[in-house]
């Protein structure tokens, strides 16, 4: 089992049908499964509205429980989660690096 790291949470909004529009908080390497169901045209926005901590090894297994087995190795492919884990882990470093110049800014006040 590998260690936490933190990635943002973006609110998008998911039209699942002509009268059904959904707001959902996810991480930025969910959306591809989103619009691969919903079709890109369906998904919108960027906000990030907050942060989580994930475990990289496990994130394959959470949303194989939440959207099935098949639709994750669709999407991501069949190779025991490694392309997911290497997604979390740049969602992970790009979140720090937006973050770090927000963080000295703080600081220098």
């Amino acid at each position: 089992m590998s260690d936490k790291i933190e990635v943002p949470m973006i609110e998008v909004m998911v039209r699942r049908d002509a009268n059904t529009i959904t707001t959902v908080a996810v991480p930025p390497y969910e959306l591809t499964m989103l619009r691969q169901m919903f079709g890109k045209e369906n998904v919108t926005g960027d906000t990030v509205v907050g942060r989580i901590e994930v475990a990289p090894d496990q994130e394959a297994e959470r949303l194989s429980a939440k959207y099935g087995p098949g639709k994750v190795i669709k999407v991501y492919g069949d190779d025991g989660g490694e392309r997911l884990r290497e997604l979390v882990e740049k969602a992970a470093s790009s979140h720090q690096a937006e973050s770090a110049p927000k963080a000295r800014a703080a600081a220098a006040k």
